[in-house]
C-alpha cells in the first residue's frame, strides 16, 4: 500500500464502489438500470473506474497483480450472473469490456510516479 495519511478514508470508499459495481452488475433486469449506457460500455467504465481507484492505494509494482484481481472479480461476475438465473446472461464480451477498463485504468496510471490519492492529500494537508 502506498503511505497515505487518509488510507482507511480511500479504501473504505473503493469497497463502497466495488459493492456498488457488483450490485449494477449483479442486478436483476427490468430494475431500469441506474446508468442508460451500453452493457460494455458501463462494464468498461466500471473496471476503469475500479482500477483507477485502486491502483491510486498500491505501488506501482502491484499493479499486474491488480490488474489480474480486478480481472477475477470481472469474470465471478460473469459466473455469479450464470448461476445466479435471475435472467442475467454470462458473457465473454462483458469479461473482454472488463479487460479494455482495466487495460486502461492501468495505462493512465502508470506514468505517473506518485497517485491521485497522494497529490489530494498534498493539497489537502500541505507540508
Amino acid at each position: 500500500m502506498r503511505p497515505l495519511r487518509y488510507l482507511p478514508i480511500w479504501a473504505m470508499l473503493g469497497v463502497g464502489l466495488l459493492g456498488l459495481v457488483l450490485y449494477l452488475c449483479l442486478e436483476p433486469p427490468g430494475n431500469g438500470g441506474a446508468f442508460p449506457l451500453p452493457d460494455k460500455v458501463a462494464h468498461l467504465l466500471g473496471f476503469f473506474g475500479l482500477t483507477v481507484w485502486f491502483a491510486a492505494l498500491v505501488e506501482r509494482r502491484l499493479y499486474p497483480a491488480l490488474g489480474a484481481v480486478m480481472l477475477a472479480i470481472g469474470i465471478g461476475i460473469e459466473v455469479a450472473q450464470y448461476a445466479m438465473a435471475l435472467g442475467r446472461s454470462a458473457e465473454l464480451a462483458d469479461v473482454y469490456a472488463d479487460l479494455a477498463g482495466v487495460l486502461l485504468g492501468l495505462a493512465i496510471s502508470l506514468p505517473s510516479r506518485d497517485s491521485w490519492f497522494e497529490r489530494i492529500e498534498r493539497w489537502l494537508a500541505p507540508t
